[in-house]
């Protein structure tokens, strides 16, 4: 009787080490909130989660999840967020109304085939699209990406019937047969070539770092987070890379919070080009500028921004660490 309560002691004592010892270790881990949305390009946050890499740093991840891209960053601007996945286009169209407040810091990956535009069988090329409806969305990158598309093929915005639909919209309503064409992104493109609804006639694998997505950071963070946000994206870099060496054990790990199943998810993975941290620091210092003007100058002419965002350092690679 004694040995079996002296047994159940022990096994007390070991539960309660053990949950103090885990208390302890959460009470040292810094908090550090991040707003993103499910998409592909944004693996490495769901792997860094699954295996432990925040843990690793010595932080308390707190992730809050937005319906789109552009969505989580005036919680970010607001205090709300200490990082935010976004899409460079997304930043520098807030950035016009907050010069300086934002910038980015690390880059996930580039659509390559990510972003298309689907189009009914009998529409061989873009060049096919004229008098069409097409479903974009208007003032947003998408809609460069439509425009990068007539020009190479002879055709102006003028050219085609133009339908102003999210990409989530525009890929249910064309896979319900609504549309002649529609610009939308994953899974959709997936999903309706899958059911032989439709085929690509032009991708974001056309134009390369059009369509980039980012982490970014407020002006707050930068300077109260500084080593949090080092910390984050080491870990986050860490998950790319695994996801560039291994997609298949990516998949595995980032399907359920990407809502897919893995064979989905490594199916997907080739239509993004992911950046580990060397080739974070090679775009930032060159390609991504030259895409932000050009994104930049894009808001200017279609009303989005009221002025010509100077987005010459707005990529700062300073807290990737090499």
């Amino acid at each position: 009787m004694k040995a079996g309560f002296r047994a159940l002691a022990a096994g007390l004592a070991l539960a309660l080490s053990v949950a103090s010892w885990s208390s302890a270790e959460a009470d040292t881990l810094k908090p550090y909130k991040v707003g993103y949305n499910s998409w592909i390009g944004y693996i490495s946050l769901f792997i860094a989660k699954e295996k432990g890499f925040f843990t690793d740093e010595g932080l308390d991840i707190q992730m809050q999840s937005f319906s789109s891209p552009g969505d989580g960053l005036a919680p970010l601007l607001g205090g709300q967020l200490d990082a935010h996945f976004s899409t460079a286009d997304s930043v520098i169209t807030a950035l016009d109304k907050a010069p300086g407040r934002l910038e980015i810091v690390y880059m996930t990956d580039t659509s390559a085939g990510a972003d298309a535009i689907l189009a009914k069988s009998e529409i061989a090329t873009p060049a096919d699209l004229k008098g069409k409806t097409v479903a974009v969305t208007a003032g947003q990158c998408n809609e460069l990406l439509l425009r990068k598309a007539l020009t190479k093929y002879g055709l102006t915005p003028g050219d085609i019937k133009i339908t102003n639909m999210n990409p989530d919209d525009a890929g249910a309503a064309f896979a319900a047969g609504q549309l002649d064409a529609a610009v939308t992104w994953e899974p959709w493109i997936t999903k309706v070539q899958g059911e032989k609804k439709g085929h690509v006639i032009f991708s974001s694998k056309e134009t390369p770092n059009l369509i980039l997505d980012i982490v970014a950071i407020s002006d707050k963070t930068a300077k109260g987070k500084s080593d949090e946000t080092k910390a984050f994206l080491r870990a986050l870099n860490k998950a790319n890379e695994l996801a560039i060496s291994d997609p298949k054990a990516a998949a595995d790990l980032a399907a359920k919070s990407l809502e897919l199943k893995p064979e989905e998810v490594v199916d997907m993975l080739p239509k993004v080009k992911l950046y580990g941290a060397a080739d974070n620091v090679t775009q930032m210092k060159g390609p991504a500028i030259e895409v932000g003007k050009e994104l930049a100058a894009f808001f200017k002419e279609v009303k989005v921004n009221d002025g010509i965002v100077d987005t010459s350092n707005v990529f700062n690679p300073a807290f990737i660490g090499q």
